[in-house]
């Protein structure tokens, strides 16, 4: 059986195809605003930290001093800003969708949206512990895990994307590539916490070792 003729449905009354893209439309706004909550939320810890007490501190001391909290925050951001610039690739080539990618997209929002809850709980230690840091890179984890299980779907689902895309797309390079390199961390996590964190580093650089793969394939 042709792979473009899965997911493909019967034939739809215009009326219900601009009630599904709006629906669409509505799902993709509710993710933005969703994944710039999270990145906000991100902050507030770092924001309590410039209370009263710390009032008569320089500006040097006070990052010298919560370096670590500053990093973590630096790190959480770029992970989700990364996280959705590969949703945002994922949903740009759709036309319609389905509930169970709508249920995927769901998934994903509340991981994305728990993400503070670990990175807040590094940040009130004073000596990492490898139950925090494996939390918190297991909450990444998962994240890009139900990341990869939606471009897996649209994959298996043509009918969802644009004519014009080519049929082996999206590929599942990227999302496998962060999938792999969260693990790895997660796994050096429980040996190493910082060692966990620090394989973080290599999360761009995985995102673009895929991607150029993907497109030479493609070539």
């Amino acid at each position: 059986m042709d792979d473009d003729s899965v997911g493909a449905g019967p034939r739809r009354r215009p009326d219900d195809d601009r009630r599904r893209d709006r629906t669409l439309q509505r799902t993709i706004n509710l993710t933005d605003a969703i994944v710039a909550i999270a990145l906000t939320a991100l902050v507030l810890p770092l924001v309590d930290l410039a209370d009263a007490s710390t009032a008569r501190q320089s500006v040097a001391d006070l990052i010298a001093r919560h370096l670590g909290d500053i990093l973590s925050f630096a790190v959480s951001f770029l992970a989700i800003a990364l996280f959705w610039h590969t949703h945002r690739q994922l949903y740009e080539r759709l036309v319609d969708y389905d509930e169970p990618l709508l249920l995927l997209n769901t998934g994903w929002l509340l991981a994305v949206v728990f993400l503070p809850f670990p990175t807040a709980r590094l940040f009130v230690e004073t000596r990492l512990r490898a139950d925090s840091a494996v939390f918190y890179l297991s909450n990444l984890l998962v994240v890009s895990l139900i990341a990869l299980a939606q471009t897996w779907w649209v994959r298996r689902h043509p009918g969802l994307r644009a004519p014009n895309e080519p049929r082996r797309s999206p590929a599942l390079l990227q999302p496998v590539a962060l999938s792999a390199t969260l693990a790895v961390a997660t796994l050096v996590a429980f040996a190493s916490p910082g060692g966990g964190l620090l394989v973080l580093v290599a999360l761009p650089l995985a995102r673009f070792v895929a991607a150029g793969v993907a497109r030479s394939r493609r070539g």
